[in-house]
């Protein structure tokens, strides 16, 4: 097989992700010995790049966009050419990355997500209550805003509409990973890491751009806690139609699972990125990843070449 790894450095990605030539290098290095790896940077939505494309057998895709567009455009334009691809379709990423949409899909698998504030919800709230802005698409640790009602940034939430707010929920954080099985055909939910501020303060996400935390691989969960979390996850990710991994994000109050976001493309940076560090806990090494993942995109393609052709 020849597998292409299609990325685009991170000062070229709108929302600059971790990644750039060091991140690929990891792969490349990790890519099973039976596959021939290629590297390709992502140069434009070209003609001349599409016919570039097509001569390897699969794009192992961790491009996360190019100057304006972003991964799920990057993905859009892929699905458009026909070129094979490690990534989730256009439709399916654009679905689980709205955030308006999850309150419907988690109620169907039995999950919660943060209710949905409007500007006149507000004074409903306890003076005391903090609240969180973020994107309603996008990653969930980008540009948020915090703020209580007696000082609501009207300004900045009026200038973009794509805002949306919540009530921030101060239970306990999570990230759940899914990948694909070793065969490649079914999924599995990795047990939930737990995310921890470094300094005990109230207010944290995960990631280190609001202050550092820490990760808890073996966080104390009663056993059906352990069970509605992984099994709830784990029906989101075959729900939405997810292909290959993802990572979600959850928040757990007295024992209910909240979903604050979806991740159908993690990053996968060997030092700076949780589910490297996550399958790695679980002895999975990077190599045995890039093989399921490899795997369970040849398995969609061929199931979808039967569909279409039945």
């Amino acid at each position: 097989m020849k597998l292409l790894y299609l990325y685009s450095d991170s000062e070229f990605t709108p929302w600059r992700e971790n990644i750039n030539a060091v991140t690929v290098a990891s792969l490349i290095e990790a890519t099973p010995s039976h596959i021939q790896p290629y590297i390709a940077h992502f140069v434009g939505f070209t003609e001349e790049f599409t016919h570039f494309l097509r001569r390897f057998d699969l794009v192992f895709n961790i491009c996360y966009g190019f100057d304006n567009a972003d991964q799920v455009e990057v993905a859009g334009w892929l699905d458009w050419h026909e070129i094979k691809h490690t990534a989730s379709s256009y439709a399916t990423q654009r679905v689980a990355m709205d955030k308006s949409s999850l309150p419907q899909l988690c109620q169907k698998v039995q999950l919660n997500t943060p209710r949905l504030v409007t500007f006149d919800d507000l004074a409903s709230f306890p003076e005391t209550t903090t609240f969180i802005a973020k994107y309603r698409y996008g990653s969930l640790h980008r540009d948020m805003l915090f703020f209580t009602q007696d000082n609501v940034p009207y300004e900045q939430l009026m200038l973009n509409d794509n805002y949306i707010i919540q009530p921030y929920l101060p239970g306990r954080e999570f990230t759940v990973a899914i990948i694909p099985d070793e065969d490649g055909r079914e999924f599995i939910c990795l047990p939930p890491v737990e995310i921890i501020p470094d300094d005990g303060r109230k207010i944290y996400v995960a990631g280190q751009g609001y202050g550092t935390t820490l990760k808890q691989f073996q966080p104390e969960l009663t056993p059906s806690l352990y069970q509605k979390i992984t099994e709830g996850i784990l029906a989101l990710h075959q729900l939405i139609g997810i292909k290959g991994m993802s990572r979600t994000d959850i928040r757990v109050i007295e024992e209910e699972v909240y979903v604050l976001d979806i991740n159908t493309m993690p990053n996968l940076d060997p030092k700076r990125s949780y589910l490297p560090a996550i399958v790695a806990h679980q002895g999975i090494s990077m190599k045995e990843l890039i093989e399921r993942l490899i795997k369970s995109a040849t398995y969609w393609y061929d199931k979808k070449r039967i569909t279409e052709t039945a």
